[in-house]
């Protein structure tokens, strides 16, 4: 009787702890999104995995969520931030299409991880030059993103290094 007692009251807590340790073991870094912008994505104050990035070593796709730091975009706070890679280096990119959709090297794009309501703010047409990014939160309309910083220097891009992690969603 004794056993079971501990077997009933110890497997629980190392489940539990097997989650949790379960980032760990695989090299992910936990993160947890404080904004509604990468909604309906990633929801304000939801957990995610990211793997993490060297400085340097992002090899830039089209779709990525990732966690990157640019302390010029938050009044000089080197805090994370999570937004998805929507143009890469040599891409050109623009709003929008007839139908309201961003427009990549000319071509309409779908982006089926928006909200259905989404409505997207005219901008550009800007070239991404090489090793920037152009990032984009997936709540258009409460995502302070590339579009917001266009009067930076680098015309709204991110360099490719202040990528420090790629989410992984499930």
């Amino acid at each position: 009787m004794r056993k079971r007692l501990i077997v009933l009251v110890a497997v629980p807590w190392l489940v539990a702890g097997c989650g949790a340790a379960n980032s760990a073991v695989r090299g992910y870094h936990r993160y947890t999104d404080p904004s509604v912008a990468m909604e309906p994505t990633i929801h304000a104050g939801r957990t995610f995995d990211a793997r993490p990035v060297d400085r340097g070593d992002y090899r830039p796709k089209r779709g990525d969520v990732v966690v990157f730091t640019m302390p010029s975009w938050l009044n000089g706070r080197d805090t994370a931030q999570v937004k998805r890679v929507v143009a890469i280096p040599g891409d050109r990119i623009a709003c929008c299409s007839g139908d309201g959709r961003v427009v990549l090297n000319g071509t309409p794009i779908s982006e089926p991880y928006l909200a259905p309501d989404a409505r997207e703010t005219p901008f550009g047409p800007v070239s991404v030059p090489a090793g920037r990014l152009w990032l984009m939160g997936d709540n258009r309309g409460s995502s302070a993103d590339s579009r917001v910083h266009l009067g930076d220097g680098g015309n709204g891009t991110v360099p490719a290094t202040a990528v420090i992690g790629v989410a992984v969603l499930k």
